[in-house]
């Protein structure tokens, strides 16, 4: 060994020290030198520069690479993602998975749990769920049969029946294009709001109502693709009424509209049908595609007595279009509804469609505009600062009309907004939407999409 060699070992760590750079840093260097030494005097030529003597350290580090040991929390995890538990709202205990929701518009948050267990016997599945608000709202429900789902994955909520049918997985099984279930369902809406009918409506008129509903009801249909079904519902709806928990309630007040023709609570036999054409890359989390469905309904009153018989049809359509990669997302949707009473009859109050809320007109209370006809146009941007976290630019507008009335363009009702979500990779868990309309600034939380 040289003078020069041996000069060096001793000035090195001194070096680094005065500089700051540590003696660990030192040592390794010592190390780098002693090694280096050692080899190259094996070899035709020795590294005399620093970047020679870090190369040969890294390739002596990456031969001697190991993997990372895994604490039990690691492990835990692991486990749980190779399941297919990918997504945090799809965490279950024993087949029940804890939930805020918003069962109703006008119902707050809901706690609650949901109940899924595929295949509980044999082919039938087995779903249920139970939901208490703070304003005292009540929803529980039961289905039993064979449930379309994707994957195994607890299907959408049954909070309104009302709601598109969603598409099922074709390759799960022999019976996955086919559907056959049974639902039971009790809701209580303790605090309904109603501002009368039309899109005239003033907020001064409006009355607080309590509705009950127990309903029984079979549904099937066929899933011809992977993209196209058909549904048919069978229910028997009860209804019963009575004073809301705020006033003013229906006796407390002197309407602007004939007060007999609100009050009354028919019983319903309705036939539903319905056909859904769903190209969305992700029925949960959509970047691009559309979705379209027509309904059909028949809503017989099976007390002869009172006459509220009527049909009603609907078509709603979304589309979802990529503004060069699925971050930025423009979303569209169109909503209409028709309700056609018989002749001489009428649509229950409570039974009309309606706009306002956190799904439809959200500058609006819920419920504000109602109507035996309805429009509404959707438009949002969004852009997903990460997988996990979107930001939403959002206008709407819709309006409201009685049967005998023209939907009228002149009295549209519109808004304006704000949204942030928070989503998983498969659902949106948690929005909250700032929108400014004529009657003020909203503020809706919900535990859902939008559309």
């Amino acid at each position: 060994m040289s003078d020069l060699s041996v000069l060096r070992k001793l000035l090195l760590p001194l070096i680094f020290l005065l500089l700051g750079g540590g003696t660990g840093l030192a040592v390794e260097e010592q190390e780098i030198s002693d090694e280096s030494s050692e080899t190259v005097a094996q070899g035709p030529e020795r590294p005399n520069s620093r970047k020679e003597r870090w190369l040969l350290f890294r390739e002596q580090k990456r031969q001697e690479l190991k993997p990372p040991e895994q604490n039990i929390a690691e492990q835990y995890l692991r486990n749980f993602d190779r399941k297919g538990s990918q997504s945090i709202d799809e965490g279950a205990f024993w087949g029940f998975y804890p939930r805020l929701e918003w069962i109703a518009r006008g119902s707050g948050a809901a706690l609650g749990v949901r109940y899924w267990r595929p295949e509980a016997l044999g082919p039938i599945d087995l779903m249920g769920s139970a939901f208490y608000s703070w304003r005292r709202y009540q929803h529980y429900d039961v289905q039993f049969g064979l449930i379309p789902n994707r994957g195994k994955r607890i299907p959408s909520r049954s909070f309104e029946s009302e709601g598109i049918e969603q598409l099922g997985d074709i390759d799960q099984g022999k019976f996955s294009r086919f559907k056959l279930y049974g639902s039971l369902r009790y809701r209580d809406r303790t605090d309904e709001t109603f501002y009368g009918p039309g899109a005239g409506s003033k907020r001064e008129n409006k009355f607080r109502y309590r509705v009950k509903e127990t309903s029984a009801e079979a549904v099937t249909g066929l899933q011809f693709t992977r993209s196209f079904g058909w549904t048919v519902k069978l229910a028997s709806i009860q209804h019963s009424l009575g004073s809301g928990r705020s006033s003013p309630t229906f006796e407390d007040l002197e309407l602007g509209f004939p007060l007999p023709e609100y009050v009354e609570w028919p019983d319903y036999v309705r036939l539903h049908s319905s056909v859904l054409l769903d190209l969305r890359d992700d029925p949960g989390v959509p970047h691009r595609g559309f979705m379209i469905a027509f309904g059909w309904e028949k809503w017989d009153n099976v007390d002869r007595i009172n006459q509220y018989n009527f049909y009603r049809y609907l078509a709603d359509a979304r589309g979802y279009i990529p503004l060069g990669s699925n971050q930025q997302v423009i979303a569209l949707r169109g909503l209409f509804v028709n309700s056609d009473p018989a002749s001489g009859d009428r649509v229950p109050f409570f039974l009309k469609p309606s706009l306002g809320g956190g799904e439809s007109l959200r500058g609006y209370d819920a419920f504000r505009f109602q109507g035996d006809k309805l429009f509404l146009a959707q438009l949002e941007y969004r852009w997903e600062a990460s997988r996990r976290f979107e930001f939403a630019l959002f206008g709407d507008t819709g309006t409201v009309a009685e049967q005998g009335d023209r939907l009228s363009l002149d009295e549209l009702k519109s808004d304006w907004g704000i949204g942030f979500r928070f989503k998983s990779s498969r659902s949106t868990l948690f929005r909250v939407d700032q929108a400014w309309g004529n009657e003020g600034a909203r503020t809706q939380i919900r535990f859902s999409a939008v559309f």
